[in-house]
């Protein structure tokens, strides 16, 4: 059955920032705000090749893009970078918070914490300071704006090798409550997306092998992986006024792999 693409008209012209844009669900998110007319700040770190492809695609579709590079483990060169995105389109309505790295190691293997202090500057540190920046940038403008930061069911459920991922999004998770408390007040809003396995370029083909496919889709009521499609379209939703009453909240997008839980199958 096809899809009807979302429609979220108020989006049209919005000055949206999107971190971590040159692949996979950054890019998925990237697609579908081009597609609702938002002009856009598209983030990248090394992939080169990677968001030139996501500028080419959105400037088709006839969006204005500017693109950023900006290594977050370098938390010290965040503001300057904030500063540079705010000033493309002389500001900004709304921040996604989507770049991350994905850290698999037993603890065990890490005994320094090289590799969990990393992926926390990353992934909870590097939004702390983009989100804060916005929300002071909002205040001094006298606007309203949205947050919306790409988390992972790994922040409420997991597994071994993921203590630095876990612990990473469960963080995001409870500073976006945080967040959404404290800067309501200035007509912010903040929410988590918390995606499930959604298969990208790195992990297409490792997914979409037969018996990996069978164990992963079998374990989801849906039937089926997420897709880059899905998740930005529901970015779209948190970033539009569709959503002007949600804040504070993870919205899991999994196909029901967590409610599905450990549980024997039965007949």
């Amino acid at each position: 059955m096809q899809k009807t693409q979302a429609q979220f008209p108020d989006l049209k012209g919005k000055r949206i920032l999107i971190t971590g844009a040159s692949s996979g669900i950054g890019a998925g998110m990237a697609l579908a705000l081009a597609r609702a007319g938002s002009r856009l700040v598209l983030h990248y770190n090394r992939n080169e090749i990677g968001i030139e492809k996501t500028y080419q695609t959105v400037t088709e579709l006839g969006a204005e893009a500017q693109l950023l590079q900006c290594d977050f483990k370098n938390l010290t060169t965040i503001p300057a970078f904030f500063d540079q995105a705010w000033q493309v389109f002389e500001g900004l309505d709304g921040l996604v918070n989507n770049a991350g790295i994905i850290t698999k190691s037993l603890s065990l293997k890490d005994k320094t914490g090289q590799q969990f202090n990393n992926t926390i500057a990353v992934n909870l540190q590097a939004p702390y300071l983009l989100s804060t920046h916005f929300a002071d940038a909002c205040k001094t403008a006298q606007q309203e704006g949205v947050i919306v930061n790409n988390s992972s069911v790994h922040g409420q459920a997991t597994c071994e090798w993921f203590a630095a991922y876990a612990a990473s999004k469960a963080g995001l998770d409870a500073m976006m409550k945080v967040h959404a408390v404290e800067w309501g007040q200035y007509g912010i809003r903040v929410n988590s997306l918390a995606p499930g396995v959604v298969p990208v370029e790195r992990t297409f083909d490792v997914l979409y092998e037969p018996a990996m496919e069978k164990k992963w889709v079998g374990a989801m009521p849906a039937g089926r992986y997420g897709s880059v499609e899905d998740m930005g379209a529901t970015t779209a939703f948190l970033l539009s006024d569709v959503s002007e009453w949600m804040t504070g909240s993870v919205l899991t997008m999994d196909g029901g792999l967590i409610a599905r839980g450990h549980y024997p199958y039965r007949d």
